[in-house]
């Protein structure tokens, strides 16, 4: 299955990072034995990364060290709120702020949905170029982090089977 571009959920903490300038909301329906969790969603998410992102995200901290913008820091530790389904990631920086959330619907039929909503407010004029250049990768990246999840964890339902 393939990621798709949703609304975000309405009963979503995302929504307290509202207005902002920017969103974008993905999900992906996952074949799965248990529940995943906000923490487990995350980890599947961000510490098992192909290895083209993470080369992405290294040239990403090349080219914005000189413009003296964070660099190098996991942002996954910023946990900014959480619930029993969703987790709220974020990061401030002086040309803008993100925040992500890993929102993990209701486990049922051996299915589950999970979401990522972005949402990015900018700080000044550089943020809106920055993020300009970035939002096509973004997207890319997102989707991608998605369907490496449900290859994963599909996988390793059929090899239960």
């Amino acid at each position: 299955m393939n990621s798709k571009m949703k609304e975000a959920p309405t009963n979503s903490l995302i929504m307290n990072y509202l207005p902002a300038d920017y969103m974008d909301s993905f999900s992906q329906i996952i074949v799965c034995e248990k529940a995943i969790t906000p923490k487990e969603f995350c980890h599947l998410a961000f510490s098992q990364s192909p290895k083209w992102i993470e080369r992405l995200m290294n040239l990403r901290d090349v080219i914005v060290k000189p413009l003296r913008l964070k660099t190098g820091d996991k942002f996954t530790d910023n946990i900014c709120a959480s619930s029993p389904n969703e987790e709220i990631l974020g990061m401030q920086d002086k040309h803008l702020d993100f925040h992500v959330s890993m929102w993990c619907g209701e486990h049922k039929d051996g299915r589950q949905e999970l979401r990522m909503t972005t949402v990015v407010k900018y700080n000044n004029w550089f943020g809106r170029v920055y993020f300009f250049v970035v939002r096509l990768f973004h997207m890319i990246i997102v989707k991608s982090i998605l369907n490496n999840i449900d290859k994963r964890v599909s996988r390793s339902v059929d090899k239960i089977k």
